[in-house]
């Protein structure tokens, strides 16, 4: 070969190593442009939801390894399978350096929402079980479960339970949300709760319409958008730390983290006016019911005041009767100036005065009859007198 084709292959060599090399970092590239573009789609509509055969629980510690993750991106072009290192870098940002009771907030990779979810429940037993009593569990279940009311009636249910310390049933309460979420959806027959064509609907059959309506709603989830707007519900509101935020908004996506947090921010607005409304129908009949025992407690009052003077005077009228009980006591008691005293002086006064009396009776009986024998001698001396003096002049005659 010939110097000039020596030159000439060389030449070539390095022209194809040049082009090379430049379709290397054009490859590098693109996948760099690939992978962002992913991570910002991620952030927007979240992870897969994890929910068809064969998706996975975990990312596996093999950093070769291809992760089934379907996720559509401009174009209509789907993504199929991505690195565990994707997934670690994107999840890198979801730390959270508070301190919460349950650490929810790790960099940890997962690799479909349900697959947060199942991370995220095996979590919340651990902590609920470690409790050392019923109320203890009652207040852990509390926390996870204060913000996941979706009605004023759902929290006060909540807010009883916790009150009663009854630890099972909010436990229970909470572990049904999680499982309303990984069980698949159910195709449910909801013409037992449509409204009837007619506006005449008798108030019990309205009654137990809407009691069928809220077991549905209770129950587990119907289609692919409400299993993932209640996933979303669930995982936001377990935690309001911000690490827990973030990595949330980084699972169910952005879109649907604004959608979840304003839906529950107009339930909290209704809860609001719900509790004002309460609040003004408790004032009012407070007011009510104020004003009219304020009446009766005044009446009471002063009926009270009025027998309170009353035995106030009675008190002082027995006060007075017993002293003068007391004088009398001592009046009859002294034994000096005594009424007794006095009575027994007069007794014996009196006795002797008898005595006396009798001793003069018998006096004078005794003159009464001297007097009386005197009598019936005059008495005979003026008879003897008169036979004297017929018998003396009668014969003058």
């Amino acid at each position: 070969m010939s110097t000039l084709g020596k030159v000439l292959l060389v030449l070539n060599l390095l022209i194809g190593g040049g082009l090379a090399y430049l379709a290397i970092q054009d490859w590098q590239g693109r996948q760099t442009i690939a992978a962002t573009g992913l991570r910002h789609i991620l952030l927007l509509n979240g992870l897969p939801l994890g929910d068809q055969p064969g998706d996975p629980d975990a990312v596996p510690t093999d950093p070769e390894a291809e992760i089934p993750f379907v996720v559509v991106g401009p174009g209509g072009k789907a993504t199929t399978t991505v690195g565990p290192a994707l997934l670690k870098a994107y999840f890198a940002p979801a730390a959270g350096s508070e301190k919460t009771d349950v650490t929810l907030a790790v960099a940890d990779p997962v690799p479909t929402q349900l697959a947060e979810v199942r991370r995220v429940f095996g979590l919340v037993k651990t902590h609920i079980e470690g409790q050392a009593d019923g109320a203890g569990r009652a207040a852990a279940a509390f926390k996870l479960l204060e913000l996941q009311a979706e009605t004023l009636d759902e929290r006060q249910q909540f807010q009883a339970l916790l009150a009663a310390a009854k630890g099972d049933d909010l436990t229970n309460r909470l572990y049904a949300r999680f499982e309303r979420v990984l069980k698949a959806p159910e195709k449910a027959d909801t013409s037992a709760i449509d409204a009837p064509a007619d506006a005449d609907e008798d108030p019990k059959d309205t009654e137990k319409r809407l009691d069928k309506a809220g077991t549905l709603r209770e129950g587990p989830t119907k289609d692919e958008g409400e299993r993932r707007a209640r996933l979303a519900h669930l995982l936001i509101h377990l935690d309001q730390s911000a690490g827990w935020q973030k990595r949330v908004l980084m699972v169910v996506g952005a879109r649907r983290y604004a959608r979840t947090v304003g839906a529950q921010t107009f339930r909290f607005a209704e809860m609001i006016v719900r509790v004002r409304q309460l609040t003004d129908d408790d004032q009012n009949k407070f007011v009510a019911e104020y004003a009219t025992l304020r009446q009766l407690a005044i009446a009471r009052t002063q009926r009270f005041l009025d027998v309170t003077d009353q035995e106030r005077r009675k008190v002082a009228e027995e006060s007075r009767d017993a002293d003068a009980v007391k004088a009398l006591e001592t009046q009859l008691d002294d034994p000096t100036v005594g009424l007794k005293a006095q009575l027994a002086q007069v007794r014996a006064d009196v006795s002797n005065l008898l005595a006396v009396q009798e001793l003069t009776e018998r006096d004078l009986f005794e003159i009464q009859r001297v007097v009386a024998q005197t009598l019936d001698e005059i008495y005979r001396m003026e008879a003897d007198l008169t036979n004297v003096e017929r018998q003396r002049y009668s014969g003058k005659r």
